[in-house]
Order: structure tokens, then C-alpha cells, then sequence
């Protein structure tokens, strides 16, 4: 099952960090930004376990007007990585949300929608008998 979280953050305009605590063991399937103010061209939103990208948001070239749906990409090797609320890792227990300092021109209000997937497991090789 798919859990959706919805993150508003409150920016001052870019190079901020702030981190949502799983509900669930799971991954991030997905995630969609929308902004009140312009994304700007060539910034970048980061969703990340740590310091590892799980999925990035890159504004395209010309600018996103505000009200318009910009959608993540999945980082191609981390896309998958376990988040578990009951880690002995802190880091394990977050999710991590960046802007860099161009991703706005100022002052906005992001909302950030994360679908989540709780059916999350871990592929073990059997073991011996």
C-alpha cells in the first residue's frame, strides 16, 4: 500500500534543509512540488536519505510559473533505499528535504507531495541448511 505524504515548507528563499520523519519502514516512490512563487531554472530540490539522493526535482530551463506541478526524478541507483522509523540510525528514520539557493527567487510557500510505499522489503539469499 502507498502512503501519501504531504509536506508544506515555509522557505525564506532557498538553501534550506528540512527533514519528515516516516511513518512506516518503506521507499519514496515518487514526489511533486508545487510552488506560490516561480521556481527558478536550474534549481534543484533534493530528497535524500543522509547526504544520498533518493529523488531530485530540477526547475528546466525557462522557469516554472507558480501554481504548476513540477515532478521528481528517482535517483536511478538509490531510488529504492529503506526508510524505517525503528532504525538504530537516525538518519534512517528521516527523509531529507533541500533546496539550493537557486531553486527559489524568494520568499514561498512549497508543497511537497511524497508517495510513499510501506511494502518495502529486503532481498536476503537464502541461507544454507
Amino acid at each position: 500500500m502507498k502512503e501519501l505524504i504531504v509536506v508544506r515548507e515555509l522557505t525564506g528563499g532557498g538553501g534550506e534543509i528540512a527533514y519528515v520523519p516516516v511513518p512506516c519502514r518503506g521507499n519514496i516512490k515518487s514526489v511533486r512540488v508545487v510552488s506560490d512563487l516561480q521556481m527558478d531554472a536550474g534549481g534543484k530540490l533534493t530528497i535524500a536519505k543522509n547526504t544520498t539522493t533518493v529523488n531530485l526535482v530540477t526547475v528546466p530551463m525557462g522557469n516554472i510559473a507558480a501554481g504548476v506541478v513540477l515532478d521528481g526524478v528517482p535517483d536511478a541507483t538509490n531510488k529504492g533505499l529503506i526508510f524505517d522509523p525503528n532504525s538504530a540510525t537516525a538518519t534512517d528514520k528521516v527523509i531529507k528535504i533541500t533546496d539550493d539557493a537557486t531553486f527559489l527567487g524568494g520568499a514561498a510557500t512549497v508543497t511537497i507531495l511524497i508517495a510513499y510505499d510501506d511494502s518495502a522489503y529486503v532481498k536476503q539469499s537464502a541461507s544454507e541448511s
